[in-house]
């Protein structure tokens, strides 16, 4: 004898259906709740590394890596902001018993036709000055921003005091410098100078 199959009304289906989303609830809070344990962040002091040569962040967990990859070679020749900072240590200072000794300073630092022209206009000049000696007082705001050609500009705003010969500051000029710095057989030169007066005071 053939039983007929008992069909469920739609209350009892959704019963059924009530009981099934909650048992998937019970299990899924039992999984996170007991079972399931979230990864711990690493810390770590380490600074974010750029690497400058390629733009990129390196892998790793923050270890410094700039310079591992650095050839005997690279390591022989300063940077541009190097060679910069040392170009205004001495070219923008002045003795008027050794008029061009300031461009000599920098000589290895310039691009050999453009320290030729430096060297040929301050030996035409012939305006005397009225102070003895230009000695620097600060350097500040150095930047950088690229330029045309593989080249770069480096400017600073640099402050210096004309003196007599007694050492008296006669002014004090402020100005600003804008160097076209480009490599030349891997050592960076300046190759073009732009000065712009930013103001002067003057002593009494």
């Amino acid at each position: 004898m053939n039983e007929s199959k008992r069909k469920y009304t739609p209350k009892e289906k959704g019963v059924f259906a009530c009981i099934i989303i909650l048992l998937v609830c019970v299990g899924f809070y039992i999984y996170k709740t007991y079972i399931y344990t979230d990864p711990e962040p690493v810390k770590s002091n380490s600074p974010l590394v750029i690497d400058k040569k390629n733009g990129q962040t390196p892998s790793g967990k923050g270890e410094d890596t700039t310079g591992k990859n650095e050839t005997a070679e690279d390591k022989q020749h300063d940077t541009a902001e190097q060679v910069f900072a040392r170009f205004l240590d001495c070219y923008p200072t002045f003795d008027a018993n050794k008029p061009i000794e300031h461009i000599e300073k920098v000589k290895d630092m310039l691009e050999p036709g453009f320290y030729q022209t430096l060297l040929t206009e301050q030996e035409n000049l012939t305006t005397v000055p009225q102070y003895q000696t230009t000695v620097i007082d600060s350097v500040k705001n150095m930047s950088s921003k690229a330029a045309e050609n593989n080249s770069i500009y480096w400017k600073a705003e640099v402050t210096t005091v004309n003196k007599d010969k007694n050492g008296k500051a006669l002014s004090t000029i402020k100005t600003q410098y804008v160097a076209t710095m480009k490599q030349v057989n891997n050592k960076w030169q300046i190759i073009d100078l732009m000065q712009q007066g930013q103001g002067a005071k003057l002593h009494e």
